[in-house]
């Protein structure tokens, strides 16, 4: 399979077995991506997306939809109180500059 992709060269290889001669064969491989997947060629028969959900208007899919109400709170909290400090931090601005504030690494 390899060969006729094209993926790999044929090599020419010792098939006897010696116990003496005991040597490592190197197989190259030029392509990574198999021609399936690398999106030449398409090898399906359904041509639209699959949904994956089969009831959308289900309870538990609007759900998973709309989110959790705490995450969204806390994710509401930690993203004021980073504008909050960001606010406050003068150092590196035009009003700290006009102010006198220093930056931090400035010391």
């Amino acid at each position: 399979r390899l060969l006729s992709s094209g993926a790999a060269i044929q090599g020419e290889v010792s098939l006897e077995i010696s116990n003496d001669d005991d040597t490592r064969v190197t197989l190259l491989v030029h392509q990574v991506k198999p021609p399936f997947l690398d999106g030449r060629a398409s090898f399906s028969t359904i041509r639209e997306a699959v949904p994956t959900v089969r009831d959308a208007t289900s309870d538990f899919a609007r759900m998973a939809r709309d989110g959790s109400s705490t995450l969204r709170h806390l994710r509401e909290t930690k993203e004021k109180n980073t504008m909050r400090q960001k606010f406050w931090e003068l150092g590196g601005t035009r009003m700290g500059q006009a102010v006198g504030v220093k930056e931090e690494g400035e010391d």
